[in-house]
């Protein structure tokens, strides 16, 4: 695109190529919260906050968090928190990678044609200075941005009493399986990191040297994390490996969209139970939520009210999974089916408390 570009991209390649052949010994374990939180730690760094724990400082000036929160995101409630952060992952920095990549692959995700010449032309300009990154990072593109930018809002509006803890945690536990699932280090998702960041800002103001500045106080943010004395988080801590939902198994068919999701508890996705309970409750306006929950059955309040026992996946993959559910995905809402003694799914009348 040009010599700046070219720059960038360099600048990039350098410090990939150091972290590739880097020793950092021996590293520790996080627990799965802080885990999640430490993918905020370039934003920490720059701002001089807490790369641990649900609140980002101790000490906030609450007018400029909320005037800088309403600014990243033009929200100043729950409702609007809400609605951007479904934006994001839905159609943010990574999802319109993926439209690029498509398009690079010969499989497109649409027909280009069928765009108004104005948005045409600008997703034609998106795709050629997103174009020199895909070397560096495949298929995987800029979902580390929309993660680490997405944890970092949920903390910032539950410092702001915009949401509460439940929905912060879930929320950021949520973002954070995202990234678990597409990267494999630390190293990996710094590199999406400083490609989604450059990426945004050429987005919102198409000024290549203020992208080439926004690629040098990313990288310096990194070699801090992997490199200094006193910030090298990512150099100390292990990244964490995916779990093995459904023991690895993918979904072989386009059985309903692939869009909507959906509940899913870890007695059925990690723990191999089969599903003996499902609900359809009224979804959520803001995601791309098909409303149902699955169950084995035997999950308990305590358990249900535990958010990391609970995960979103996509209602083609439970279809997938048991077929014997996609007879029943277009009931109404408020349905309630179990399993009955043959195996077969059988309405309730009347939900029961569990």
């Amino acid at each position: 695109m040009s010599e700046i570009m070219d720059e960038v991209v360099r600048k990039i390649k350098i410090l990939q190529t150091r972290l590739e052949f880097a020793q950092f010994g021996e590293r520790k374990e996080l627990n799965p919260f802080d885990f999640c939180i430490c993918m905020t730690a370039i934003h920490s760094v720059l701002s001089r906050t807490k790369p641990v724990g649900l609140v980002p400082t101790d000490h906030p000036d609450m007018e400029k968090l909320k005037a800088h929160l309403a600014h990243k995101t033009k929200a100043t409630d729950k409702e609007g928190i809400i609605q951007y952060l479904s934006r994001v992952r839905s159609y943010g920095c990574g999802r319109k990678y993926f439209d690029f990549w498509s398009f690079w692959h010969n499989r497109p995700t649409f027909k280009i044609e069928d765009l108004k010449e104005q948005n045409r032309e600008r997703f034609e300009e998106l795709m050629e200075f997103s174009k020199p990154f895909e070397e560096l990072l495949g298929s995987k593109g800029y979902i580390a941005w929309d993660v680490a930018e997405s944890i970092q809002i949920a903390r910032e509006a539950y410092l702001c009493r915009y949401i509460d803890e439940e929905l912060a945690c879930q929320i950021i536990s949520d973002f954070g399986e995202m990234a678990v699932r597409t990267y494999q280090d630390w190293s990996d998702f710094a590199i999406s990191y400083i490609c989604g960041g450059c990426y945004f800002m050429y987005e919102n103001n198409g000024n290549l040297e203020e992208v080439d500045k926004m690629c040098d106080t990313i990288c310096g943010a990194v070699e801090q994390l992997f490199f200094s004395d006193d910030n090298a988080i990512w150099a100390h801590y292990n990244w964490q490996k995916p779990k093995p939902y459904f023991n690895g198994f993918h979904p072989t068919e386009d059985l309903v969209d692939s869009k909507i999701g959906c509940y899913v508890t870890n007695r059925v996705s990690l723990d191999g139970c089969q599903i003996n309970y499902m609900e359809r409750q009224l979804p959520n306006p803001q995601y791309p939520d098909s409303g149902w929950k699955f169950m084995a059955g035997d999950e308990t309040v305590e358990y249900l009210s535990e958010g990391t026992n609970i995960a979103i996946f996509a209602l083609n993959l439970i279809a997938n999974y048991d077929k014997e559910i996609l007879p029943l995905i277009d009931a109404p809402i408020g349905s309630v089916y179990v399993r009955n003694e043959e195996g077969k799914f059988v309405l309730r009348e009347k939900k029961e408390d569990k």
